[in-house]
Order: structure tokens, then sequence, then C-alpha cells
């Protein structure tokens, strides 16, 4: 097999782009790709195939080679050509020219560009150069390829948390709650921090610096907790808050077997566990841009493993793209002040956030000083989350530490009986104006006790929460009256029934808060089953979601409708998949779309009727085989 490797820039103005090409000779060895048609670099366990994919494929190759420029030069783009070239019966040489682009933010994600027949398009002459670098441009910022982007990071992180979460069961016989523990302690340890400047502020732990020593203070569990302490106060999360981490972490690091080994073991089970984290999660964290990364382990290590206290508690991960929508509809920016009483892995605090700090970036374009206050202040000011299991309390801090901190105020305490709705650090209340929630559907009301106690502290604003259904419909009705006294109800959305792997018919209600509602409010009902995402339910595959319908416009057009903006898409027709209504406020249980039907005769349909009877009547006259027919 002929291998060719070349590079050469292309210019355009100031812009220059490095371009890998690479030319294989035989039949199919074009590019190889997985099931989601990503171009593969790493083989299943993680590390680089250095055995069939880069070196037996031209874009792989070539892939390969690009990653690497822009991991250690300052190109944030690369351009990759895979080529072949094979021979017909009649000895006709034909070429197949395959083009990539990598980007900084991904290195490991090739985005495809186009097909070409040569490489004129790499000639330094115009039109061509200008349309080429164009393309360049428009598929990295395509809204659907970012979105498949996202659900492909998904499925990468998810792959490889499954194999690591059953290893840490059958190898090591950890219980889930300690496991979620283990593995976000060791990943604390494992990232790092980095200055502005991308110098490390404190290093990574590597394998190699847990020795397995039994000298007091020098053990690897101990080894693992002082680099995460380290990590923490670089972090400047409250000291209350590093205590408390550090207490609950040294009892799964230091005070247990897991920090010894036996004559037998050449290595501690914890150094063992901390090199599975270490070269196994860590370079998918760093090439995904997930904005919920440590969310997809909870969701691994909640759905597939028996998890008693998941089950009992009914804690379920909201999707990232319904967390974003909620807060979006609730009008999230970078004044708001947002909490969630039943946090999980803190995905609805981690959407605000993004949404926030991107505001605040859009306001302040021309003055960084005052953009990086307002973001500071976003960050331990104005998001407060409340959790009351303790590891998934632990999980939500990391997630927020990640994801660029917000964790400053994330209470481990029980949100209906003793939270008082006051910061986690000092006696201020908190001003919430933004309500997220995906509640415990095990608790009154299916979850609805929630919304009702966060409403009595919250006295402005909007709220948004999604639920079983069921709670709209009977099951929370003393509540759903109370809750409406001071709340007005804006909008009822049903979602998919397989929007979560339990098939939960779940609704999203939006709520105004401190206006009581009126009979003759209007609520804006919708049908969102139909949301433009395929999903499957097949426990194996690497992604479950697949965006068949521009899923994205459809949520962007329920926005658009409850807050009175402009469509830019026709997914929705009023009194169709959705419509204007109004609901009781002293019912309780009429708050879901149920879908209208006119019965109501109009002068049309009695035409249309009689139409057909005379129709059919002639044709009874007409007819050879009426014996009344002369």
């Amino acid at each position: 097999m002929l291998t060719i490797v070349a590079n050469l820039i292309v210019k355009r103005g100031e812009k220059l782009l490095p371009v890998i090409i690479e030319y294989k000779g035989t039949k199919g060895k074009l590019e190889k790709t997985d099931r989601q048609g990503l171009v593969v670099l790493r083989d299943a366990t993680g590390k680089f195939d250095y055995k069939q994919a880069i070196p037996k494929y031209a874009v792989n190759g070539a892939a390969y080679y690009a990653a690497n420029i822009i991991k250690d030069t300052e190109y944030k783009e690369v351009v990759v050509v895979g080529i072949n070239g094979t021979k017909d019966a009649a000895n006709e040489i034909h070429y197949e020219v395959r083009t990539y682009v990598i980007n900084a933010s991904e290195p490991e994600l090739p985005i495809y560009v186009d097909d070409f027949e040569n490489l004129d398009f790499l000639k330094n002459s115009e039109p061509a150069k200008s349309l080429f670098f164009q393309k360049i441009a428009d598929v990295q910022t395509d809204p659907k390829e970012l979105e498949q982007r996202a659900i492909r990071d998904d499925a990468k992180i998810e792959a490889v948390l499954q194999e690591l979460n059953q290893k840490l069961h059958d190898e090591q016989q950890i219980i889930p709650s300690q496991r979620i523990n283990v593995v976000a302690g060791a990943l604390m340890a494992a990232v790092g921090v980095k200055d502005t400047n991308g110098d490390w502020k404190v290093a990574r732990l590597t394998p190699g610096e847990l020795t397995g020593s039994t000298e007091d203070g020098n053990t690897d569990g101990e080894k693992i907790v002082n680099k995460i302490k380290n990590f923490l106060k670089e972090r400047e999360l409250p000291q209350k808050k590093q205590e408390q981490i550090l207490n609950l972490l040294r009892t799964n690091f230091v005070d247990n077997n897991l920090n010894q080994r036996t004559d037998t073991e050449t290595q501690t089970p914890i150094k063992s566990i901390y090199q599975e984290v270490y070269t196994r999660l860590i370079p998918v964290y760093d090439v995904t841009g997930t904005n919920d990364f440590t969310g997809k382990l909870f969701n691994v290590m909640n759905s597939w493993v028996d998890v008693p206290d998941g089950g009992a508690n009914d804690v379920v991960l909201t999707p990232r793209y319904v967390t974003n929508f909620m807060a979006r509809l609730t009008q999230t920016n970078m004044n708001s002040y947002v909490w969630d009483w039943a946090l999980g892995s803190g995905g609805f605090l981690i959407s605000a956030m993004n949404l926030m700090i991107d505001d605040a970036k859009n306001q302040y374009s021309n003055n960084l000083t005052e953009q990086r206050k307002q973001i500071e202040h976003i960050k331990t000011r104005q998001l407060l989350g409340v959790e009351l299991l303790a590891n998934v309390y632990m999980l939500a801090v990391l997630n927020m530490i990640l994801m660029g901190d917000g964790s400053s105020n994330i209470v481990n305490d029980n949100s209906l009986t003793s939270y008082d709705g006051r910061y986690a650090y000092n006696e201020d209340p908190f001003p919430a104006d933004v309500f997220l929630l995906n509640p415990p559907y095990s608790a009154e009301g299916n979850g609805m006790i929630f919304v009702e106690k966060a409403f009595e502290k919250q006295t402005k604003g909007f709220g948004a929460v999604i639920i079983q259904d069921s709670a709209g419909s009977g099951k929370a009705t003393e509540i759903n009256k109370r809750i409406l006294r001071n709340n007005r109800l804006k909008a009822s959305i049903k979602m998919p029934g397989d929007l979560f792997k339990a098939s939960v018919q779940t609704s999203i209600y939006l709520f105004e808060v401190g206006k009581p509602h009126q009979k003759d409010d209007n609520v804006y009902f919708f049908d969102l089953r139909e949301d433009g995402y395929t999903r499957t339910n097949r426990k194996k595959a690497k992604v479950n979601l697949h965006d068949t319908n521009d899923a994205k416009g459809h949520y962007q057009e329920v926005i658009d409708i409850v807050l009175d903006k402009t469509k830019k898409t026709n997914y929705f027709v009023l009194d169709d998949n959705y419509y204007k209504g109004t609901i009781n406020p002293t019912s309780g249980k009429d708050w879901n779309y149920n879908k209208k039907v006119d019965i109501a005769p109009t002068e049309a349909d009695f035409k249309k009727t009689v139409s057909d009877y005379l129709s059919w009547e002639v044709s009874q006259v007409l007819s050879a085989d009426n014996p009344d027919f002369i």
C-alpha cells in the first residue's frame, strides 16, 4: 500500500491555514469512521489506533498529524485532505478527495468540509480560494453541526464512562454511592489548574507519583487528597466548603482498605482506580467540549448500574438541551439570580450560568474590566443550588468547578424541611428571580411541593419545572391551587414520552412568579412530543439521540411564541399542535395539553354532507343493479 504525506500552507489575507495531505493507493482506504460517522483516531481502549485507523487510512492519518499540530503549535485550525486513487478494470485511475477541518476546541473531532475531484481548491487563485475558506468557516458554525458535535461528545464520554463504571464494579466491588465520590475526587486531582497563560498553577497528579508508600501522610490516598486540597484552594472556594468536601472524600481515599495493598498486590486499589481515571477519562475530558461532563458521569452511574438510592430518590439527569430550553424560557440573563431546589448534577445551573456569562460578554463587549467583574459576580453571587444526597452534592460541586465554578453556593441540605432560602455562607436571603427544577417525583404532589415551597421565598421573576404531567391532572390538585394564588401559569408544554429512559410522560410548566393567576389569563399549551429528535433505547448504542428534523428549531420556535417573538420557522400551527386557552385557578388539575376538537358543524360541513348524500342517491339510481331503475 502506497502512503504519501505532504503539508503546505494556504493563505488568504492575514489568515494562514496548514494543510495536511495523505494519499493511499488501495481500494477502501480513504477513511475509517465509526457508526456515528466520526473519523476514528482511537481504538476501543481509548489509545491512539496506530495499528489500523491511523496508518492504513488517508483521512485518519492526516487527521492524526493535524491534531498534533493543533496541540503543539499556535495554529487554531488545520485542513485535512485525504486522497485515495485506484485503477478500474480498464486501467483508468479514479481519485477520491475528501476534506475536513480540525480546530483547537476539539482537535480529535474532524469536521467534514467537502468532497472534490482534484486539488484545484487549494490553488492560490480566486474565486476557488475564497469559496474554500468560506466553506471552512460555515461548517464550524452550522447550528446543526454544533448540535451534532455536542451529541457526539456526550456519546464519547458515555462510552468511556460505561466501561470505567463497570470496571470499578467488577474489579473493586465499590458500591455506587462510593464510586461517584471516588471518580469525582480522582478527577479533581487529575485535571489540575492552569493560569490565563496556560501554565500550571496546580499540576496534575500523575499515576507514577502513587508509589504505594505506607508512610504516614504519604500514602497514595493522602497524595490524592492533598492534590484535591490544592485544587480547591486554587479555585478559591470558601474555606468551609473546602473542608466539607475534603472531609467527605477522605473517607473514600484514606480511611478504608482501598488505600492499602495486600502482599499479593503490586499496587494499591486506589492507584488502580486513579490510573483508570487518568488514562481513560482525562484524555476524553481534554478533547471534548461538553457542557455537562460530570452530569454525563452521573447519568452513566445512575442508569447502567442498579443504584438503590438513585431509584428510591428519583434522581434523574435532565438532558442538556432541556435545561438550556427551560433557562431560556425563564428569560435568564446576566442580571438573573437563579436557584434549583433539587440540584442533582447541577445541569440547570450550568445552563443558566452559560447564558448569563454569554449575556455579560455581549453587554460589556467593549469593557473587559466590567465584563470580568460581572462574570465573577455571576459565579459567586447569582447561582444557588440545594441537594440532599451527599454523593450527588459532591458531583454537583465538581460539575460546577469543572465548568468554570459557580459552586460557592451549592448547599447540602433538605430544601423542604430545613433550607431557609439564604446564601450558603452568610445570612443574606438569596434574591431569586429564576427557578429551575426537575424534582424527585416520589415527593408530595409528584414533586410540586418543591415549587410551592420555593415560590413562598421567591417573590418575582419566572420559574420552570419539568415534572410527570400527572402532577397537572390530579396528583397535586391542592398544591397547584395554592401555587396559583400568587403565581401565574404561562405555558404548559407536553414533552416527548421517551425523553427519559423510564418512559415517563412529562410536561414543563412555566410560571410568572408573584402574580396571582386570574381565570381569564391565557395559557399557552404545546404538544412538543415530536421535537425533531429521534431517540433509541439500545443499551449498547453509543448514540441514542439523533437530530433528524431540526430539533433546535422546534425548541426555538416554542420560545419565540411564548416570549412573543417573531417566529423563524413554522413547526407549530395555532389550534393544531399548540393553542391558547384558560384554566380554572380553583381546579388544579387542568394544566395539561389536550388537543381540542371542535365538533360543532359549520355551514361548509352541512353542504358537504348533503352533497355527499345526493351523490350517493344518484349513484344508486343509475346503478344497473338497482331493481327500481327503468
